[in-house]
């Protein structure tokens, strides 16, 4: 009778009554609003606090990109004038020697020898008959399928990497090539073709697209071995990737000498090596 009792008296459940006093109380029934409200406007200005000083920091870093870009470009241009001195040194010293090496037969004889030698090691310009490969980038920036597998993280879509300069530099090697310059630098057995990012260096120097491979040799026979070769697979790997290439031939190229051979050892005649 005791449970009757209280099931009849007590109908409503604790939790019901609870809920109906709040919404009979006005106070309780806006503070879930008003909560909300006050939230949305500290939100809101954050935001604009934020917006505000992201446009006040925009003409900072834009001067920062602009002083910075003004640097590199004098960079450059000091490096070039500096190649160019170097050049024009070099073609100095070079006189200077022919002169002095005229004056006897063996003198003539040691000339011709350093002049074959320069030229097989890229201390000296080199000209004859070749051939120009020159690749560019696909003109929308990524391969015919979206996706370059050449790279293992698929970030080089349709752009021409060092790896890819590295290959067929290789394979003109192999194909008999005498000399081979890339966008004017002259390769050596010392010379390094690597990335910094985007950018492709060679020496150290860095090289924009497109591509220049200029190779001495016969083109008959080195430009044929190469294309019937690895290299001219390679080549229409690229192009399935939409990079796009041409070769032509020259009946006399010339290539600059390098700049970034030093020597290390030499010795006098009958003496000791320095």
């Amino acid at each position: 009778m005791a449970l009757l009792t209280r099931i009849v008296e007590d109908a409503l459940d604790a939790g019901y009554a609870e809920a109906a006093a709040r919404r009979a109380d006005p106070v309780s029934r806006w503070r879930p609003g008003w909560v909300l409200t006050v939230g949305l406007v500290a939100v809101g200005l954050l935001l604009a606090t934020a917006a505000a000083q992201t446009r006040n920091r925009a003409p900072a870093a834009a001067q920062a990109r602009a002083a910075l870009a003004a640097e590199v470009g004098r960079r450059d241009a000091a490096n070039d004038q500096l190649a160019a001195d170097l050049d024009r040194l070099r073609s100095q010293v070079a006189d200077e020697r022919r002169r002095a090496l005229v004056v006897t037969g063996e003198g003539v004889d040691v000339g011709r020898r350093l002049t074959r030698l320069e030229a097989a090691t890229g201390l000296g310009d080199v000209h004859g008959p070749g051939f120009v490969l020159r690749l560019s980038d696909a003109p929308s920036g990524a391969g015919a399928d979206g996706l370059d597998t050449r790279d293992s993280t698929g970030g080089s879509q349709g752009r021409v990497t060092d790896r890819d300069l590295q290959t067929l530099v290789n394979q003109v090697w192999a194909a008999g090539a005498e000399a081979v310059s890339i966008n004017g630098q002259r390769l050596t057995g010392l010379s390094a073709i690597r990335s910094a990012g985007d950018a492709v260096l060679v020496d150290f120097r860095p090289l924009s697209p497109p591509y220049s491979i200029d190779v001495i040799g016969a083109p008959d026979i080195v430009r044929t071995k190469f294309a019937e070769g690895f290299g001219g697979s390679y080549l229409q790997v690229l192009h399935d990737y939409g990079i796009t290439y041409s070769i032509r031939a020259e009946d006399d190229l010339t290539l600059p000498a390098s700049a970034g051979v030093t020597i290390r050892y030499a010795a006098a005649r009958g003496g000791r090596s320095q």
